[in-house]
């Protein structure tokens, strides 16, 4: 399962092998934002096969609807990024042009 998004310790859940389940969420087309619970201590390095889920299952619509939302939102954040810095060196290029009119006034 794909995830990406911070883990957060506090949701009180113990796995199997004793240790604190920590809270990641799902960013897979079948459980876009949906929150579960798993071992802190990855499988490869002695933690266990702990697994469960925090928030209720969506509806079909919201698994077909989120993604595309998801994408659009991730598209107009890197599209505003994009301006900004382009925008931050527009201001230095009228900064330059300022001081080059000015040093060249006198």
């Amino acid at each position: 399962m794909a995830t990406m998004g911070s883990e957060v310790t506090g949701n009180g859940d113990f796995c199997t092998c004793e240790k604190r389940a920590v809270m990641k969420t799902s960013w897979t087309d079948h459980n876009p934002g949906r929150r579960y619970a798993v071992c802190e201590k990855p499988r490869a390095f002695g933690g266990c096969n702990y697994f469960s889920w925090i928030d209720p299952p969506m509806c079909p619509r919201s698994r077909q609807i989120i993604p595309g939302l998801l994408r659009r939102v991730n598209r107009l954040e890197d599209e505003l990024a994009t301006k900004k810095s382009r925008e931050k060196w527009l201001w230095g290029m009228m900064v330059l042009s300022w001081l080059i009119m000015f040093f060249v006034k006198w």
